[in-house]
């Protein structure tokens, strides 16, 4: 293998024309900077002061839209999270659940650990040893409070290595702070911390070091299964550019981050596959494109649910495969995308915190506003309803027919395939128009 100089000239490291500058080439950055700041001046030199003014601005940004989440769950931080009061005010989280019962010796010994992956059960318990006693609302505040608290924390992190990721054009980092969709999911439950860990390992691969990224983004595995596709699309990547010393070093430290969390697991005496057991036992669930199978009189069985996930990773695989070697301006965070949603259309459960998985990526492409606000609005949409959905035992007449609620589904899904095909156009689109 050739020199650092000669490995970091075969990685796609092209910034997109609107991540440079956002408020000449994207019309609704460019109306908004009449309001805030004001367009870019005609002699500006983007990128010149570096991307640190940027995360600075952004990640105190995103904060607010963290503030604004928890307004959103107003009525629930005030009375408690009972059901089905949290689902029809629509402020559910799964963070101060995790308070019943024992915290537990260890992470994966904690009754709200059953089931979690094993990242996210370590952080839900880490919170959870920090909440004093009480009665069960002040305890459900604590938590709901200290993990607001980690969250921002992690978004504005999240936010900084996204912009590092793009020196040429930080300002692209907006994407992650500013996205609509913090203010309904980010509270949600920890993913916080998987969207941090996809930024961070795409940025030590922007920054030539293999093997930190793949343990970065092998922990993101760990945290959420599904972003598995991204240490995959990395993989790919250097597969398809022959960067074989990199290629070493992203297994490598993949390799090291299962060792270590999979033996402190053993340590434990947990189960590190417990919650694959877990996952495949269950049947198609919200937000899933087999539910809408389900409405229509086709339940599938969870073998079946299985089979149809395992052949939605194969087919990622192959598709991220075809574009990471057949379009050398396919960047990491493109391929990424494309895998993701992939597995995310074939999962059995498409949980409404998903929408902040594709976030750092979709900040990496720097596609469109007016795109990632389409999409948004249709995530939106489905924030909504699903709530009374899921409540329609204790109310069908409050509730959406079933039929309305599979509509609403369906144009989720197809919001996030839009999202791929906008990603991949910001990336090769102007390349491509120049043959």
């Amino acid at each position: 293998m050739g020199s650092g100089a000669q490995r970091q000239s075969m990685r796609p490291q092209r910034v997109p024309r609107r991540a440079a500058m956002p408020s000449r080439t994207d019309s609704v950055v460019a109306a908004a900077s009449h309001v805030i700041g004001g367009p870019l001046g005609r002699h500006a030199v983007p990128g010149v002061r570096g991307w640190r003014p940027a995360a600075a601005v952004l990640s105190a940004l995103s904060s607010v839209f963290v503030a604004l989440g928890v307004l959103q769950k107003n009525h629930c931080v005030s009375t408690g999270w009972a059901t089905p009061g949290s689902l029809w005010r629509a402020c559910y989280s799964d963070l101060p659940v995790a308070v019943a019962g024992d915290a537990g010796s260890t992470p994966w010994s904690s009754p709200g650990s059953a089931g979690q992956p094993p990242l996210t059960a370590a952080i839900t318990w880490i919170v959870r040893i920090l909440v004093p006693g009480g009665s069960q609302l002040r305890q459900q505040q604590g938590m709901f409070a200290w993990g607001a608290a980690l969250i921002a924390l992690l978004i504005a992190l999240a936010v900084c290595f996204t912009a590092a990721s793009l020196p040429k054009g930080p300002w692209a980092a907006a994407h992650v702070a500013l996205s609509p969709v913090l203010i309904t999911t980010a509270l949600i439950s920890f993913d916080a911390f998987a969207v941090l860990l996809v930024a961070a390992g795409l940025w030590a691969w922007s920054r030539n070091r293999a093997a930190l990224s793949g343990g970065l983004l092998a922990a993101a595995l760990l945290t959420r299964p599904a972003l598995g596709t991204v240490l995959l699309a990395v993989i790919l990547v250097a597969l398809a550019r022959r960067l074989t010393r990199d290629l070493a070093g992203v297994a490598l430290g993949a390799a090291v981050t299962f060792a270590v969390v999979g033996g402190l697991m053993l340590i434990s005496g947990a189960n590190p596959f417990a919650s694959f057991t877990t996952w495949k036992a269950q049947g198609a669930s919200y937000g899933s494109l087999w539910q809408i199978f389900s409405f229509a009189g086709f339940t599938l069985s969870p073998t079946s649910l299985t089979a149809l996930a395992v052949i939605g990773w194969i087919l990622a695989i192959g598709l991220g495969w075809l574009l990471a070697s057949r379009d050398e301006t396919m960047t990491p965070a493109a391929v990424a995308l494309l895998m993701l949603v992939v597995v995310m259309l074939t999962s059995r459960a498409l949980p409404v915190q998903a929408a902040l998985w594709v976030l750092p990526l979709v900040a990496l492409c720097a596609i469109r506003w007016r795109d990632h606000l389409a999409w948004a609005g249709a995530e939106f949409a489905y924030f909504v309803v699903v709530w009374g959905f899921i409540a329609r035992s204790s109310n069908s007449a409050k509730a959406l027919p079933q039929e309305w609620f599979a509509v609403f589904v369906a144009v989720r899904l197809i919001a996030v395939l839009f999202l791929v095909r906008a990603c991949i156009d910001s990336v090769a689109g102007p390349a491509r128009r120049a043959k």
